[in-house]
């Protein structure tokens, strides 16, 4: 199974060579568009006692192979707002992790990143609304990073947002807060007929932190899945 996974990435990565790494992706997205004060929602905040404005939160994402990244965020670029689009396509696993306890938080994610072997993953359809002017898609086989979340939600309940409770539905949001609704439901059909029949297929190679910066991203650390190194990765 790992090896037939390895030989996939290593074949995508031969027809899709990305001219950017992921990280240089997400952060090139966020100097795309002028910096705006951002205020997190009360669900997005997590449970300590740092006054609002001096708590620093990190966002931690899962991390695919380069082709499929790059797959995914052509679809954001493409509907996504220019002027709300901070960062790349993602799939966030938790979004409001509260600086101050990050030195314990780390080793718990290196810990399940470590024991977690890299697992195919597939973007499929058909797309759904998403809240106000919103579309997204969902991805399958992402039971291992379910139950990656499941491990560390059990570890982190006591600092962790509302949010970040709920539980786990990892999907790629490509359309946001767009208020025609023929540009919604064109997306929708353009969408549907982007990911019949097959979707789009990648691989999680393992997670990525990241220092969430007023509506920014910036690239923290990587925890690499097992497996990765047999892939030549």
């Amino acid at each position: 199974m790992l090896f037939s996974t390895c030989s996939r990435i290593l074949a995508m990565r031969a027809r899709h060579t990305p001219p950017t790494s992921i990280t240089a992706t997400l952060n090139s997205a966020s100097q795309s568009v002028a910096s705006s004060p951002h205020r997190r929602r009360d669900n997005h905040r997590p449970k300590t006692n740092v006054p609002e404005g001096e708590e620093t939160y990190y966002v931690l994402t899962l991390r695919t192979d380069a082709a499929h990244h790059h797959a995914m965020c052509a679809l954001r670029e493409r509907y996504y707002p220019p002027a709300l689009r901070r960062v790349a396509a993602h799939i966030s696993l938790f979004r409001a992790l509260p600086a101050s306890t990050l030195p314990s938080l780390r080793p718990d994610i290196a810990t399940a990143a470590g024991r977690t072997v890299v697992f195919g993953i597939r973007a499929v359809g058909p797309p759904v609304r998403m809240g106000r002017g919103g579309v997204g898609v969902s991805v399958v086989g992402l039971e291992p990073a379910d139950g990656i979340v499941g491990e560390l939600r059990g570890k982190w309940g006591d600092v962790l947002s509302r949010q970040d409770r709920a539980p786990f539905r990892g999907h790629y949001t490509l359309m946001n807060k767009v208020d025609d609704p023929e540009k919604v439901e064109k997306c929708i059909e353009e969408l549907r007929k982007e990911l019949e029949p097959r979707g789009i297929p990648g691989t999680a190679l393992g997670l990525s932190l990241w220092r969430y910066d007023e509506g920014w991203w910036r690239h923290e650390q990587d925890f690499a899945f097992s497996g990765t190194e047999n892939c030549g990765i």
